[in-house]
This record gives structure tokens, sequence and C-alpha cells, in this order.
């Protein structure tokens, strides 16, 4: 049977600016994540939504490939999130949040999930991250994480790392968690924390690399014709990785570097518009 994914993170509301301009979209890591994944294996999505947006986010998320089972529906509003990007440092120079239901949301994966060969737990709460593993009997399990838990709770993040296969993080993120500006090296000392064996660091426009004990597989990005909105490239990346493993049956070190190319090209799409636009342009149904 072809091996399957399971994604756990947020469904949310975006209000996003950019040179380009700015616009009111839907997003979260759970949406990027699966309509880069369902490209080449069946999702089965797990997060929370607010009333308000969830007629919405299941006209973005409906397809053959993708599962909401478990997304659970609240009677407040969705997650709110708005951001300035600034495209000379590739960082957000504002931002602020209204958390709305996302509090809310207890781990509770359903059968499907729990089964499902690959995972992928979005950042979130790291405590909330360990709640997911231990539900699921994944034999490649990817995971993210952001800078204000890897500053605040490094600890605790690390915990979350000696769990999961893949560590998906920028070289901000990469940083924060080890203490060290070398990338290359930081990356491969972590391989063989517990069970990780990769990390994958995300490199904005100067691409993405798998690194490994053994060593690195460095890849360009994607050429497009014009940067519109970087929000979501990260989990989009993922889920190009994540999915061409699932699609190749595969959790060993050698499918990484391959699965790294479908991953940025899953980025590219993701960034070359507003929201989701580009990734449900280039969805495949």
């Amino acid at each position: 049977m072809t091996w399957e994914v399971a994604v756990a993170g947020t469904l949310h509301h975006d209000d996003i600016t950019t040179p380009a301009g700015r616009r009111d979209v839907l997003g979260g890591s759970a949406v990027y994540f699966a309509l880069a994944a369902s490209r080449f294996a069946t999702v089965h999505v797990n997060g929370i939504v607010g009333g308000d947006t969830e007629a919405q986010h299941r006209r973005i998320l409906e397809g053959p490939r993708v599962d909401l089972a478990g997304v659970v529906v609240s009677a407040r509003p969705t997650f709110r999130w708005r951001a300035v990007h600034d495209f000379d440092r590739w960082v957000t120079s504002s931002e602020s949040a209204e958390p709305g239901c996302d509090p809310e949301w207890r781990p509770a994966l359903d059968d499907a999930s729990r089964r499902a060969e690959v995972l992928f737990v979005g950042s979130m709460d790291p405590r909330l991250q360990h709640e997911v593993i231990g539900q699921s009997t994944a034999r490649l399990i990817g995971v993210d994480s952001m800078t204000v838990y890897l500053r605040d709770r490094a600890h605790e993040v690390r915990s979350v790392v000696e769990r999961a296969d893949v560590l998906f993080l920028n070289m901000a993120e990469l940083a924060a968690l080890t203490g060290s500006d070398d990338w290359r090296g930081s990356a491969a000392a972590l391989c063989g924390t517990g069970r990780l064996r990769a990390v994958v660091v995300k490199r904005g426009p100067g691409g993405a690399a798998c690194v490994t004990a053994d060593g690195a597989v460095e890849l360009p990005a994607v050429p497009i014709p014009r940067v519109v909105d970087p929000t979501g490239a990260g989990d989009a990346l993922a889920g190009g990785v994540l999915g061409q493993a699932a699609r190749s049956e595969r959790a060993d070190i050698a499918v990484f570097g391959d699965a790294l190319r479908d991953g940025l090209r899953c980025a590219a799409d993701a960034i070359a518009e507003f929201g989701t636009a580009g990734l449900e342009a280039t969805r495949t149904v």
C-alpha cells in the first residue's frame, strides 16, 4: 500500500504586506504543507480552525488526496496573523497576532493519521509536538520550530528534536538552537541526537541544504520571475520533501537529497503569489 502522510499544524487567517502589496489571505503551516505534500501522497490534516473561515479553508484544501477528518472546528474565530515582510533582510519587520481558537486545540489524531507512515509536526508549543509524536506510529517524522520557542524553551525543543528523523529550520532558527553561526557544522552536529538523521536548512533566496552526519546536499532556489509573498515557503518545502519520501516509500537518508528538489519546487510555487494561490494553481488533482 502506498505510504500516507499526516500533518499536525495550523490553519490561519493572514494579513500580509510585502513590497508587492498587501493581501488578506488564508494560510497556516498545515495548509501550506498539505497543498505541497498532496502532490505526492494522501495527506491527513490535523489542527483547529474557526467557524468564520472553515468553509474557505475547506475549499482551498479540497482534493482527492487531502483528508480533513482531523480538523476541529471552533466557535471562536480563526487565529489571525499580521506581518510585514522585509525583502532586504528576508525577515518580518513587524508582526502581531490574535490567537483566536488556537489555544483550544489539543492533539487527538484519528486512526488514519496515527497509522500514516510519514508525519510532519509544524511549529507549535513543544508540549503539543510531543503529544502529536506520541500518538503516531510513523516511520519518518519531520518537525519544525520557530525562534520564540528556540530562544525561550530550547531544552524542550531539543527533546522534540530527539524524537524526529528530519528537522526543518532556517539559518536564524538553527543558530538560536545551537548557538553557532556555522550552519553546516551545527546541523551536522545535531544529527545523531536521539533518532535525528537529517537537518534541512532553509536558506531563503540561497535555496536549501539537507545536512547529515556524513555531508550535505546544497541546492539553489528555483528561479521565479518575482517573489511576491514568502509566507509558508518553509512549510511548502517540508511538504515537498516528505511527500516525495512517501511516494518513494523510503525513509532512508539517501532519499532526502532528491526529495529536496521537489521541496524547493513547492516553495517556489508558494512564494510566487500571495497566500496559497501559487500552490493552488499548480496542485495535482
